[in-house]
């Protein structure tokens, strides 16, 4: 017999903590207006989908930004220099030959 252990999932409250801790200053302000207009949304009409939309997705990007790494550090300073070509180098894809193949 194993014992099973149980891993709680954050709260909405918890995330909104962690994300508030991790997020890079630049981004705050656009996550507290986005995070204020959900709520008063949420509130208004009695629908918490896009409170907990907005909360995960901020959530997601403050865990990149504080568990990305080198890599992604180097992945975000180029996005932020323009540095298209050295982030995706090559020539791009068309998409109704990306959908062809993946439909073969």
């Amino acid at each position: 017999m194993t014992a099973e252990t149980s891993v709680r999932e954050p709260t909405l409250a918890d995330r909104v903590a962690y994300t508030r801790a991790h997020l890079p200053d630049e981004w705050r302000e656009g996550y507290e207006g986005a995070l204020r207009e959900a709520t008063e949304q949420a509130l208004d009409s009695g629908n918490y989908g896009r409170l907990v939309d907005v909360v995960e997705q901020w959530w997601r990007a403050a865990r990149l930004e504080h568990h990305g790494g080198e890599a992604w550090q180097r992945q975000k300073r180029l996005i932020q220099e323009g540095r298209w070509e050295e982030l995706l180098p090559g020539p791009g894809r068309d998409v109704d030959e990306v959908v062809e193949e993946l439909l073969r």
